[in-house]
Parts: structure tokens; C-alpha cells; sequence
């Protein structure tokens, strides 16, 4: 049962999405390896080390994907490896031996995928009409930015947008304070870095603020085919690709927590009409130790926000209870509280 809080001017409420599976959103070449490994749960397939990683990590090429992976010291770039597919969600797991492994997709956006596949083949030798082979004539920046995607494949994460320590250390988060954190989480992970910077040649953005950034912090002279810099222009392409970045790390000591933020167009507008203004979206999942999973949905146009919570139903049944102190405080925020939708998982809607 899914109750309504009763305002003025409070539209019907949201409808409940399924809770997606959080690789999902990241990357849609994860939906088609994981259905490719689902057919194949039990087999062994072979496997190709084509690279090791400054991390002591290995880059594996699986099923025609590369996959980023731990392997047993003393592995060897080119060596062929026989493995079991254990399992295709939540994570890719495979058995070697003794030894399982789990497998992390390397995160590479669709317009860094294709331009790379570009530079490459216009890097290859061309037949002309006569059978002769001519080798193309590339720029010298178009050769760099091949090199920069080619480096980002084998780059880890973002520390700007995985980070390592909880944004919480201990105690209770303060909610102001949060907010703070995570405004800086994103405005210093380095995406925005050339935006920030022609604010700042503007006057409009201090000198102290660029300089937090990761490109700012690099020394003088790092090469942009630098790993860390060659997955930061491709996170750059991928969220502009998109519309969305995605946040991961823990709020507090062992509290994982994932934030997605993308821009939502007006689904409503009719044909020929321009749409609304462009809105919103934030998704926020966490665990809490007594309410569990809680998954929250955030829309905004304008001034109006809608709100769903998806939780299992115990839990679900205590943000009920909270809900309308929810309420007040976004009165009191000034925001509109459009809809708000609070369902526990399994239940009818």
C-alpha cells in the first residue's frame, strides 16, 4: 500500500520504477557482455592478457571484451589463460584454478570508442583504386588524441568520482555540511575543468578554486597521454555524451553510496512545440543499518519537485512516518513539493 500525503496543490503520486541494477547505468556495453556470459555460466573460455597495469592490475581480453581484472603474480602480457565463467551479475566472476576473479568492464564512452576505432583506421594503410597501398597522413593532434583514448583503457577509475575516503568519517552526516561535500565533489572532479577555467579568465571564478582541480594539481608539463589525464578526457567525453556523471564512494565507514545526476528533457512536449524547460534528475542510493536499502529518485523542473523512496516495506513504512517532515522542511526551503512517492519493494501498486 502506497499512501498519498495529503497538501495543497500536491499532484498524484510518482509510479514506482523496478530498482535497476547499478552497473546498468554506467556503461550499456556491460548489459550486452553480462547476457553474452549468461549463456555461458559453467563453460571455460579463453582468455588473453594483453597488458598489466601500473596498479598490478591486468587488462584481459574475455569473450572479445576487455576486462580489467587481479591475476596471480607472475602472469605474463600474452599469456592464455583458461577460465570458468562463474557468474555474469551482479559483477563478472570467473574461476582460474583455485583462484576466483572478478571482472570490471573498461570504462570507455561511446564518442571516445568511435573516435578512437577512427584515428585508428585512418592510421592503417589505405588501398587505393590501383591495389597500392598509401599510408594516411595524420595531424599531429589527431595522432595525440589517439593516443590519449588508446591510454584510457587501461586507466582506473577517477579518484574524483570514486574516492576512497568516506565523505563522513564518523557521527552522523549534517545535512548542510553534505550538501557542501558533494557540490565540491563534483565541481572539483575535473569534468567542468575548461568551463571553470574561461569563468576564471572572466573574472567570475577565483584562482584558488581552479587550482583544487586535478588538471591544475598535475606538474608542469604532464604529457595528456598520462593515464590519469587520458581517463579524465574520457570521462569528460562520456559525460557530455550522456547528459549524466555518476558518483561512487561511501558516506560514512563501510556505507557505500552511489549518486547519479543527469539532465532529463520534457517527455510532455507536443509535436512541433518546443519542449519546457530541460529539468533534473538525481538518484541516490544507500544502505542504512536499520533501514537497509534505500533507493531515492529526485526530479526538479523549475520549482517543483518530485520525490520517490524505494525501500523494503518495514523500512518504507518509518519514511511514511517522516514523510511529512519532509514536507515542511521543503516548504520551508522554498521548493514545491510536486509529487512524492514512498513503496516498499514487493509491494502492489
Amino acid at each position: 500500500m502506497v499512501e498519498r500525503i495529503p497538501s495543497p496543490g500536491l499532484s498524484a503520486p510518482l509510479p514506482v520504477r523496478a530498482a535497476q541494477a547499478v552497473e546498468r547505468t554506467g556503461d550499456p556495453r556491460l548489459e550486452v557482455f553480462q547476457r553474452t556470459l549468461s549463456t555461458l555460466l559453467g563453460s571455460q573460455l579463453q582468455a588473453s592478457v594483453m597488458s598489466r597495469m601500473q596498479d598490478g592490475s591486468f587488462m584481459v581480453r574475455v569473450a572479445d571484451m576487455p576486462v580489467r581484472m587481479m591475476l596471480p603474480p607472475g602472469t605474463q602480457p600474452g599469456t592464455q589463460l583458461t577460465m570458468t565463467v562463474l557468474a555474469a551479475t551482479p559483477q563478472p566472476t570467473f574461476g582460474l584454478g583455485d583462484a576466483t576473479l572478478q571482472g570490471t568492464l573498461v570504462p570507455l564512452s561511446a564518442n571516445a570508442a568511435s573516435l578512437a576505432a577512427s584515428v585508428a583506421a585512418a592510421s592503417s594503410r589505405l588501398l587505393q583504386a590501383g591495389g597500392q597501398a598509401q599510408a594516411a597522413d595524420l595531424s599531429p593532434a589527431a595522432r595525440l588524441l589517439g593516443q590519449v583514448l588508446k591510454n584510457a583503457t587501461g586507466a582506473p577509475p577517477l579518484p574524483t568520482l570514486n574516492p576512497a575516503t568516506p565523505l563522513v568519517p564518523q557521527g552522523a552526516p549534517d545535512p548542510a555540511q553534505l550538501a557542501v561535500q558533494l557540490r565540491q565533489a563534483v565541481a572539483k572532479s575535473g569534468l567542468f575543468y575548461e568551463a571553470h577555467l574561461a569563468e576564471w579568465a572572466e573574472g567570475k571564478r577565483p584562482l584558488a578554486e581552479l587550482m583544487a582541480e586535478p588538471q591544475a594539481q598535475k606538474p608542469a608539463g604532464t604529457p595528456p597521454t598520462d593515464p590519469s589525464l587520458s581517463q579524465l578526457i574520457n570521462q569528460q567525453l562520456g559525460t557530455q555524451e550522456s547528459g549524466q556523471l555518476v558518483w561512487q564512494g561511501q558516506l560514512g565507514p563501510q556505507q557505500a553510496m552511489r549518486w547519479e545526476i543527469g539532465r532529463e528533457e520534457d517527455e510532455r512536449a507536443a509535436p512541433g512545440r518546443e519542449p519546457d524547460e530541460a529539468g533534473w534528475h538525481s538518484g541516490l542510493r544507500l544502505r542504512f543499518a536499520l533501514l537497509g536499502e534505500v533507493e531515492a529518485s529526485v526530479s526538479l523542473r523549475g520549482s517543483q519537485l518530485r520525490i520517490e523512496l524505494l525501500a523494503k516495506p518495514g523500512a518504507a513504512a518509518l519514511l511514511r512516518q517522516g514523510a511529512p517532515r519532509l514536507q515542511d522542511a521543503l516548504a520551508a526551503a522554498g521548493s514545491e513539493l510536486a509529487a512524492l512517492r514512498i513503496a516498499g519493494r514487493g509491494e502492489a501498486t
